[in-house]
């Protein structure tokens, strides 16, 4: 019986896992890899990331696009909240995020930024 429970719990700890999206660069473009950074890090780590490639979070905010969206709005997506409260403040003007319609996403996602 014990065996069973065993195997139920990694099954079941296992699905949470399995249900997170897979980014993947399109390109080895530094942009690129600001957009996986801006998807899938903690804030502080994406803020080392603009540091290391010297790009002010004001740019990031207003100029990097990540799969045709603003990097901010892609984190959004992406479900990084840290990221996104971060960038938002450099937006220039006024951005409402609203998803009405959003599917937990799984699987990969090809990241392409510019």
């Amino acid at each position: 019986m014990r065996i069973f429970t065993f195997i139920v719990c990694c099954i079941v700890s296992s699905a949470g896992v399995a249900a997170e999206p897979l980014y993947v660069a399109a390109d080895p473009s530094m942009e690129t890899a600001l957009c996986i950074s801006a998807a899938t890090s903690d804030r502080l780590d994406f803020k080392q990331d603009l540091q290391h490639n010297r790009i002010r979070p004001a740019v990031a905010a207003n100029k990097l696009l990540c799969n045709d969206l603003p990097v901010a709005s892609f984190a959004f997506q992406a479900g990084n909240t840290a990221v996104y409260q971060h960038l938002k403040k450099y937006v220039k003007g006024h951005v409402d995020i609203q998803d009405i319609a959003a599917v937990p996403g799984s699987g990969t996602v090809l990241v392409s930024g510019r």
